[in-house]
């Protein structure tokens, strides 16, 4: 099997999420359930903690490509997220915060996010399973999967099979916002 670094076209090389203080764990945990390995880089750069690089494809860990690096959050943005929060009080505010929940857990074609591609539509359906049934009551309580499947009236192409998993541990934006991740399998 060819590894990623031998591909001579253009790719994507690579993309940084970030968890709260103290949820590393957590990070790991979700990362895992979704079938990726993990490895420390040992780069520190600014932050408390060293960068992980997650891979989708664990039998190509790669540091620089198909990979997603995790890292925790900085103090700049937790100071942002803490404006957000207090402004979240306002119901205006917290009606169009809702509205955009609401709509990344049920509709979530437009709505930001990246996506991990898997091998079968069974390899889907197992990570499903782990989400759904083998993670920890503080992570679980955190996590909305929802699966479009070929004849689903609502999926967006034939025999696409797309889990759209909407969660706030992992982001590469807004804690406040939350971050979908789509587990896909093309035909």
């Amino acid at each position: 099997m060819k590894q990623i670094a031998q591909y001579q076209g253009k790719l994507l090389n690579h993309l940084e999420a970030l968890y709260r203080p103290g949820e590393r764990d957590l990070a790991i945990e979700l990362a895992e359930a979704l079938g990726c390995a993990i490895s420390d880089t040992g780069f520190k750069g600014d932050g408390v903690d060293t960068f992980l690089a997650v891979h989708p494809n664990p039998d190509d860990r790669n540091g620089q490509n198909n990979v997603f690096y995790m890292s925790q959050v900085r103090p700049e943005q937790l100071a942002l997220e803490d404006r957000l929060r207090r402004l979240s009080a306002d119901s205006d505010f917290a009606a169009d915060l809702d509205a955009y929940r609401e709509a990344a857990r049920t509709k979530p074609f437009g709505v930001p996010h990246f996506s991990l591609r898997y091998p079968s539509g069974q390899a889907v359906e197992e990570v499903a399973e782990r989400i759904n049934g083998g993670l920890k009551q503080k992570l679980q309580e955190r996590l909305h999967l929802r699966i479009f499947r070929p004849g689903d009236g609502d999926a967006a192409v034939g025999n696409l099979i797309q889990g759209f998993l909407y969660q706030d541990v992992i982001v590469s934006g807004s804690f406040l916002m939350g971050q979908l991740i789509e587990l896909q399998t093309q035909p």
